[in-house]
């Protein structure tokens, strides 16, 4: 038992120095200092009882023996002796340092709020066979990709879904603000990957309304990009745009490509009715800076309202690796060097 008293002696000894290195470190600042996940100190109950466990299995083996008594008293007794479970107590402490670290330290003095604009945005896109005609350059999908893309980029505290309509609709991304993975999806959409035969722009603003009944934010907009009319057996645009109205959803529509008057394949009033119903805008994009146009308008009127998030707090676990390395070398050391232990 002698031997576990030491080596708990050395243990705590050198886990204290480390920890009061850091505290000296931290100053006045080590009173706002909190655990976020306490629990994991309960940890510290594993090595000492594995240290009991052992001592109570009986002596250590001699590591040397000699044949007569004599000759042990012969040889003389340095200071070293008496820092021989040295290596093990600075084992014990940096096992200590290291649950002290997993426990999570914080400093409430150095954090601040996240805070991030309450708007959601779902952005319906068109991906019917019309998407391909080139009277935006080079091709009216294509034109819609860029803009899209330009427009999450100027959107970065916002949570933005996307989802693609053709005969029928789909999500390709739902709300993130991992916005590298969107944009990266947005670069991939292409015709084909859904039947473009028609244009179900009811199915196509019923998902986009399904995925903004995940969002908790005081804002909630869709953002529909076609170029032409709901033409698909289905969900009625109108019925959904009611819909959309009494959840408080704002739908801004923005028809694309040249049109002639006249023309049954397109229905502007059809779109400009969506939008008014939710209190949205229409738009009508030609060519491209007109597209690049309406989305930039659309950026200056959504609203910025800005929502206080949880509190982010600095880590200090990060500085308490430093002794924990320190205490492993100096291990190793000693066990290899001045108390080395000779078989």
């Amino acid at each position: 038992m002698s031997w576990f008293l030491r080596v708990l002696g050395f243990g705590v000894l050198t886990a204290s120095l480390a920890l009061g290195a850091i505290a000296l470190w931290l100053g006045e600042g080590i009173r706002h200092v909190i655990f976020a996940q306490p629990l994991w100190l309960l940890l510290a109950l594993v090595p000492l009882a594995a240290m009991a466990l052992r001592a109570g299995l009986g002596p250590r083996p001699a590591t040397m023996k000699f044949t007569r008594k004599r000759s042990v008293e012969r040889i003389p007794r340095g200071f070293a002796i008496h820092l021989a479970d040295l290596p093990d107590g600075l084992r014990l402490g940096a096992v200590l340092v290291l649950i002290v670290a997993c426990a999570r330290p914080q400093s409430t003095r150095m954090s601040e709020r996240l805070e991030h604009e309450g708007i959601d945005i779902a952005i319906a896109i068109d991906l019917s066979d019309s998407m391909k005609n080139d009277d935006l350059r080079p091709n009216r999908l294509t034109a819609a990709k860029l803009v899209i893309d330009d427009f999450i980029a100027r959107r970065p505290n916002d949570r933005i879904a996307l989802v693609a309509f053709g005969s029928n609709a789909s999500t390709i991304a739902p709300l993130t603000l991992d916005h590298g993975v969107l944009r990266n999806l947005v670069a991939q959409v292409r015709l084909g990957v859904m039947d473009g035969g028609q244009t179900a722009i009811g199915a196509g603003l019923g998902v986009a309304l399904n995925r903004l009944d995940e969002s908790d934010a005081q804002s909630k907009v869709i953002v529909l990009l076609t170029d032409g009319v709901h033409n698909a057996a289905g969900v009625d645009p109108d019925s959904v745009a009611q819909e959309a109205a009494e959840r408080g959803v704002m739908i801004s529509t923005i028809l694309m490509g040249r049109h002639q008057s006249g023309n049954s394949s397109v229905n502007p009033g059809q779109l400009e009715r969506l939008a008014s119903a939710t209190g949205g805008y229409a738009y009508l994009a030609e060519n491209v800076d007109e597209l690049q146009t309406s989305f930039q308008d659309l950026l200056n009127k959504l609203e910025r309202s800005e929502i206080e998030g949880e509190q982010i707090r600095a880590e200090l676990f990060g500085w308490l690796l430093w002794p924990v390395l320190l205490l492993l070398a100096l291990d190793i050391g000693l066990r290899t060097t001045r108390l080395r232990r000779f078989p």
